[in-house]
């Protein structure tokens, strides 16, 4: 059984606290609802027999929750603290210069709004692929689908409508993302790939 998380968010620009208020309490139910099905999947159990087929369906249910929790808490986690700027000497900073040289810090923002602006809800994403000693950009459309499997996350951006609806409407995505990305602790960021790439 998992316990929603709480999280510290300053003010921010172009994301009102009434948008992020509503966005944790999404969030605490990805956290209740996979607690919620784990248990009714175990008491099921106790005759898999009679109930194979309400089985199925809660356990095929359970990942599209448990990743709307774990991602929900890498999204909130980058908004902490305040803003900062990412730092080209960091060896985050020194990858992406690597990888994107053209544009510094800035070509995998664009890049991710580019992905994020897709027609769809989901979620953008930027992994660090340990094996191949670079970074993979993606996208989950059900949060539980289009992963790619091991390679953890460095950065999540939520485009799914709950996080912009509130603030810009049903066109406002590009607006959202925008204020997103000038809203971003990029030391979380930096840690996270400190943390994957040792």
């Amino acid at each position: 059984m998992y316990t929603a998380k709480t999280f510290t968010i300053p003010d921010l620009d172009g994301i009102s606290k009434k948008s992020v208020d509503e966005h944790i309490g999404l969030y605490q139910g990805y956290v209740n609802n996979f607690n919620a099905i784990t248990s009714a999947a175990v008491e099921l159990m106790s005759d898999a027999e009679k109930h194979a087929h309400a089985i199925s369906e809660l356990w095929r249910r359970r990942s599209f929750e448990f990743d709307g929790m774990r991602l929900h808490e890498y999204y909130f986690e980058q908004l902490e603290g305040g803003t900062s700027a990412p730092n080209p000497s960091s060896p985050f900073g020194k990858q992406i210069a690597l990888e994107y040289p053209m544009g510094g810090d800035g070509q995998p923002q664009l890049v991710l709004k580019n992905i994020g602006n897709m027609r769809g809800p989901g979620w953008a994403l930027l992994y660090w692929d340990p094996v191949g000693k670079c970074f993979q950009t993606g996208f989950s459309g059900e949060q539980h689908q289009g992963h790619f499997v091991s390679l953890p996350i460095i950065l999540a951006l939520d485009v799914w409508e709950h996080a912009y609806l509130l603030d810009y409407g049903t066109k406002g995505k590009g607006s959202y993302i925008d204020a997103f990305f000038k809203n971003i602790n990029w030391s979380v960021v930096e840690k996270r790939f400190d943390a994957a790439s040792a």
